[in-house]
């Protein structure tokens, strides 16, 4: 593999194993928040990261949400402080000043060329041998679903340095680049610098990643190797292979690693094997909000795990996953053990209504509601949501945000709840394109989204999805079991109720299409939907003594 004069005496293997040894170097220097994994993903984003930046090579990390990307971003900032830094190995590399752009549909070209801009001013004053700017265009990707076609821009930024319309000297315009994208750029834009692609792990990776979540306690990741970690990480990937095969990717790499965070805090707290109903909780937790037609997460989870499995197993009530969630945030303590924001998936907005009766009755919660009118989509309204956001992080208000598609990209900081602390606050980025502020995140905030559960199926951002805890939760979800047999024989009935026997009645004209159809619940019951006698329930059973005379009637 390796010739004159190039020759290795151990040739190709050699190689790599050097290149290793040099990964593994600068991995070792860093310092990482607790129960995260020095895996074969992060070790390699963080050399590319270090040297790339350090010799200005634009460098491209595409891969999928969870594979160390955002991760890598933030302790390399931390750690390349020039003469600053903590670690010898980095006082000897450049400083290192960091600039994020959030992408979103919204990103124009003005906006990516004003922060390649800013990052030349910064680095104009310092000598360029010991200083760099850096400029880190997040979730890239989303903007080329842009209407402007911002990313055309880049060509030239990235060539020389300049927007294409002058002429100067390179050495003192061209800064540092690193692009995240969760998928593949077009070649246009990836040819002008270095790919690092992370494909989907395999077994072996996962285990080591979930060894490295252990490892803050030797006796616990004892207990974890011998009973969970292996059986865990082929449940995943089992999961992960099914729902490819039947169609979008819904469950990921952050769903996994909570997971094992959740049974490592749960053994380190016991110092036992956890009993199987805490294991099915704990599952339900991770792997909620979608029911695959073919493998359901409880089940293979179970099977893995040599535990007996029933169909009750999976039946699980939504509302006390969710009442779990937020409990345990209200109790969380430790700065490790942070609980994953909410996603709720919904049918008819019915998820609202529930939790403000059943979850926020004793707390003043922000509702911030969103719509397709074109003032609710302009770029003013986003940032005056967006400082509502802010307000609620540090005051530790409960915040719901309803169709507010446009926003989420800029919470994605928050979402990973990679915080920088300050004595006892903590931090995280907060902002739109490159108006980013540094946000003080409140002990006590917690964020809940609500959204239909077949919009979040089809149109939701993978990244989104993944960073979040997922449940269903309809009207459906909080019957008691009287309520849901009276639920059964209204259903019935309506059914019943809307069949039409004579066949000359039984096709109705269809506006749409000008052809006809068959006749429906909904032309019998105006409104009808699926929740529909699972709410009339129980509006009538609150008025009804807890509905024990709606069921006697």
């Amino acid at each position: 593999h390796f010739r004159s004069p190039c020759r290795l005496s151990g040739g190709s293997t050699h190689f790599r194993k050097e290149l290793d040894y040099c990964q593994a170097a600068f991995l070792n220097e860093l310092e990482l928040p607790p129960k995260i994994g020095r895996n074969h993903a992060l070790k390699e984003n963080v050399f590319m990261m270090i040297v790339c930046v350090d010799l200005r090579i634009p460098l491209f990390l595409v891969g999928k949400p969870g594979s160390s990307k955002s991760l890598a971003k933030g302790v390399v900032g931390d750690a390349m402080r020039g003469s600053h830094s903590q670690s010898v190995l980095f006082r000897r590399l450049k400083e290192v000043e960091m600039v994020s752009f959030q992408c979103s549909q919204l990103s124009a070209a003005e906006g990516i060329i004003s922060i390649f801009n800013e990052c030349q001013a910064l680095q104009k004053p310092h000598n360029s041998d010991r200083y760099v700017a850096c400029v880190v265009l997040d979730e890239v990707g989303l903007a080329e679903d842009s209407p402007k076609l911002p990313l055309k821009a880049l060509h030239p930024l990235l060539d020389d340095g300049t927007t294409g319309a002058e002429t100067s000297d390179s050495s003192e315009t061209r800064v540092a680049f690193v692009g995240i994208s969760n998928w593949a750029l077009d070649p246009a834009k990836m040819n002008r610098g270095i790919l690092v692609q992370r494909e989907v792990p395999d077994n072996r990776e996962l285990i080591t990643s979930a060894r490295g979540i252990c490892s803050t306690d030797e006796r616990t990741l004892q207990l974890m190797d011998t009973r969970y970690i292996d059986s865990l990480a082929k449940a995943y990937l089992e999961i992960y292979l099914s729902q490819k095969k039947e169609g979008r990717e819904f469950f990921g790499l952050r769903d996994f690693y909570s997971l094992v965070k959740m049974v490592f805090s749960l053994c380190k707290s016991s110092e036992k094997p956890l009993p199987k109903e805490q294991l099915i909780h704990v599952v339900q937790r991770n792997f909620g909000g979608l029911k695959l037609r073919r493998n359901d997460p409880v089940e293979v989870f179970c099977r893995h795990l040599n535990l007996p499995y029933r169909q009750d197993d999976a039946d699980s009530n939504s509302v006390s996953l969710v009442r779990a969630n937020l409990s345990a945030a209200t109790a969380m303590h430790d700065k490790s053990d942070e609980t994953r924001y909410l996603l709720l998936l919904t049918e008819n907005q019915a998820a609202l209504s529930i939790v403000r009766q059943r979850f926020l009755t004793d707390k003043n919660p922000c509702i911030i509601f969103g719509s397709n009118f074109p003032r609710d989509q302009e770029y003013t309204e986003v940032c005056r949501n967006i400082n509502t956001v802010k307000i609620c992080m540090e005051t530790g208000r409960t915040l719901v945000l309803l169709n507010l598609e446009n926003l989420y990209e800029s919470l994605y900081d928050t979402l990973n709840q990679y915080y920088v602390y300050f004595g006892d606050n903590r931090y995280v980025d907060l902002g739109l394109g490159n108006h980013r502020v540094k946000c003080l995140v409140h002990r006590d905030f917690r964020l809940i989204l609500i959204a239909e559960k077949e919009t979040v199926y089809k149109d939701y951002p993978i990244p989104l999805i993944n960073r979040m805890e997922k449940h269903f939760l309809a009207m459906s979800s909080v019957l008691s079991l009287e309520q849901k047999q009276i639920v059964e024989k209204l259903e019935t009935w309506v059914k019943q109720f809307a069949e039409v026997a004579i066949p000359s009645l039984s096709q109705r004209e269809d506006g749409n299409e000008g052809g006809k159809r068959n006749f429906q619940i909904g032309d019998a019951f105006i409104g009808y939907h699926n929740d529909a006698v699972a709410t009339i329930v129980l509006k009538m059973s609150r008025n009804q003594d807890d509905g024990r005379e709606i069921g006697r009637a």
